[in-house]
């Protein structure tokens, strides 16, 4: 079985393509519960085998999987069996991206200055499903975090962070999470927003890209100065038209956005999009390890 029904068309076919993988690779077909508690067969599920570790592209991103699990952060939001099992979660996606990346910083370092300019002169640690400030007031009053959190020095001296989100075949119609008045707080004293924006950044399909780059924000204005310089990034398929309609939704909200051109100011936000695809084959002219060209087999196919 590999339809389920309210998948969007890129979900769909994300969901075809990881059922595809799982059976060229001859992996057995696993199980996920439904919201009663049944076990259903469903084609971008693997066996549970935590010492195989088939979610994974290699030997190295399998290690630090293990690592991050036994040292996971109080309150981090992640499921062992979801890792290890679902092909199509984002969340092992961006293990296998950022993994092999937080092994060798000096590419690390190479290919974010790429992506990002000159503000990052060394990448000094990448780290997976992190917060400094889960439930804190100080920060965004919940228990959100990014998927990966970049540190680096800045050609300045300065120490900086990058946290990423990343999504795959997400369609961001999740219920928002209940409002705090913590955001309204960090949206009006930022002055990036309109200030008729709130009641819209509110609702789905931009609640959460809202909530994450706020949380962005207040590492960044944190009273404990942690950081001198930081920002967010957006990351997921650009054919994943639903994450594309958010995005496009949420910058509308900015007072730095020209409905003349559609461009806002990314270094006065701090809030970048990036396309998955287009961002790993940046990176590939970078790296010529087998695993860059696994990541976009699996995750894009051979003709996308």
């Amino acid at each position: 079985m590999i339809y389920v029904k309210g998948d969007t068309e890129f979900s769909a076919w994300a969901r075809q393509l990881q059922n595809d993988w799982r059976i060229k690779n001859e992996f057995p077909i696993g199980t996920y519960k439904n919201k009663k508690g049944e076990s259903i067969i469903l084609g971008n599920y693997i066996e549970k085998d935590f010492n195989k570790a088939n979610n994974f592209l290699t030997k190295n991103i399998r290690e630090v999987v293990a690592e991050t699990l036994k040292n996971k952060e109080k309150g981090a939001k992640i499921s062992k069996t979801r890792l290890y099992t679902n092909l199509l979660s984002s969340q092992p996606l961006a293990f296998n991206l950022f993994a092999e990346l937080s092994l060798d910083l000096h590419l690390a370092t190479k290919f974010l200055n790429r992506q990002f300019g000159k503000r990052i002169k060394e990448v000094t640690s990448i780290i997976f499903e992190h917060s400094d400030g889960r439930g804190d007031s100080e920060y965004s009053f919940d228990h959100s975090a990014f998927d990966v959190f970049i540190e680096y020095n800045s050609e300045l001296g300065q120490k900086g962070f990058i946290g990423i989100e990343v999504k795959y075949s997400e369609s961001l119609k999740d219920e928002p999470a209940k409002y705090k008045d913590r955001y309204s707080e960090l949206t009006t004293d930022s002055g990036m927003f309109k200030s008729d924006s709130i009641e819209i950044l509110k609702k789905k399909p931009i609640e959460q890209i809202w909530r994450d780059h706020l949380l962005s924000i207040s590492h960044l204005n944190h009273k404990g100065k942690k950081y001198d310089d930081g920002f967010f990034v957006y990351l997921f398929p650009k054919k994943n038209r639903e994450c594309q309609n958010g995005v496009d939704k949420y910058v509308k909200q900015f007072v730095s956005f020209d409905e003349h051109t559609n461009q806002y100011n990314e270094m006065k936000t701090g809030f970048y999009i990036r396309h998955m695809k287009e961002f790993v084959l940046d990176l590939k002219e970078l790296c010529k390890d087998e695993w860059v060209d696994k990541f976009i087999e699996r995750y894009f196919g051979n003709n996308s």
